[in-house]
């Protein structure tokens, strides 16, 4: 058997836990899990969402037509950018390996800020590339801009995440802009949690060859499970996107549910805004628990750091009383031991709140 070297080194992505294994393990029943885990929407999707979703499932027999057009005309005025900008995929993790596939050849340079979403990395390295980590100084969250541009010599590409994962952190505009300005790599900006900050570079791709958002229905708009992506970059290279595609790469019905939530905006705007007050709360709530140093966040999450439990202690007592949060302890870039906590509903946060009182008393 001939498969290519070193893959059987490379470790998988860990997602972390989810209901059903700690519902096993610990015999507790499904629906009585909070799960604040994977930094999902937390609400139920507009009814109109949902018919659309059933009607379509009913002609899943049949291919979607792979043009696309109808999610393409409304993410067109979503964004207000040409449909000639706009390249999908299903989910954006696969825009995000379409983009490596696009790019690198072997031994390419590749910078990543630290700390941050792991699958950069992961993909980059399924392209053979050479990784370059920049590293925060001190206390910091994340290095400079200068440091970016220093290590994006020669490089290329750059993966910035904004708001970050798991920090929460929205990465300077002008800074975004002097790193597409000052190298000649392609920055790729992945704006996952953008509708939680509003802060974009979007309408920047127009004039920047060089430049690349990268953007998911899983979060603002609640439709993770029917992974949906797209990303947002100069006529050019949005058309290579499309030409490396696969042709069907979105289903049916999960197309159908991302042009219905596109018609239903404001209600996810109201449900933003009650992710946005509840975080709010949740992390003035945290900063009274003794123990806990969570991070101000303008995404719909939270970085805790944990002062004098470990992150695997911590983990095991809340999945007793039913709760999942990330343990991100050990991701390059964060020193000592973190969790990262998904804002969930009222009720959700109460029950976390209580638990870590308790634990953490």
């Amino acid at each position: 058997m001939r498969y290519r070297l070193g893959l059987e080194y490379l470790e998988s992505y860990d997602a972390g836990e989810f209901p059903e294994d700690v519902s096993a393990r610990y015999g507790i029943a499904r629906e009585k899990i909070v799960n604040l885990n994977s930094n999902e929407n937390p609400y139920p999707l507009p009814e109109r969402v949902v018919e659309a979703i059933v009607e379509e499932a009913k002609l899943a027999s049949r291919y979607p037509n792979p043009s696309y057009a109808e999610l393409k005309r409304g993410l067109s005025r979503y964004t207000g950018l040409a449909e000639e900008n706009i390249a999908l995929a299903n989910g954006a993790g696969e825009l995000l390996s379409h983009i490596c596939t696009l790019f690198l050849e072997p031994l390419d340079r590749v910078v990543i800020p630290l700390p941050t979403y792991t699958m950069y990395a992961f993909l980059a390295m399924l392209r053979d590339a050479s990784i370059a980590f920049v590293e925060p100084a001190g206390e910091a969250l994340y290095p400079g801009v200068e440091e970016i541009i220093g290590a994006a010599s020669n490089a290329k590409l750059v993966f910035l995440c904004s708001p970050n994962n798991p920090t929460g952190a929205v990465v300077d505009e002008g800074d975004i802009m002097r790193m597409v300005e000052g190298t000649e790599a392609t920055v790729v900006v992945d704006e996952a949690y953008y509708e939680f900050c509003g802060r974009s570079v979007a309408d920047k791709v127009g004039e920047y060859e060089n430049l690349v958002v990268v953007r998911s229905f899983s979060k603002f708009f609640g439709l993770a499970g029917m992974r949906v992506g797209y990303a947002l970059a100069c006529e050019k290279i949005a058309g290579l996107l499309e030409k490396i595609r696969n042709p069907f790469c979105i289903s049916r019905a999960a197309e159908r549910a991302a042009v219905a939530a596109l018609q239903e905006v404001e209600y996810f705007r109201k449900v933003r805004d009650k992710i946005v007050q509840e975080r709010e709360r949740l992390f003035n709530e945290l900063k009274n628990i003794p123990g806990l140093k969570p991070y101000p966040s303008e995404a719909n999450f939270l970085l805790v750091k944990l002062l004098r439990m470990p992150a695997a202690e911590l983990m095991d007592r809340l999945y007793r009383r039913g709760i999942i949060v990330r343990n991100v302890s050990g991701l390059p870039g964060l020193r000592g031991d973190h969790v990262r906590i998904t804002v969930g509903t009222p009720e959700e946060n109460r029950r976390l709140i209580s638990a870590l009182r308790e634990i953490m008393a």
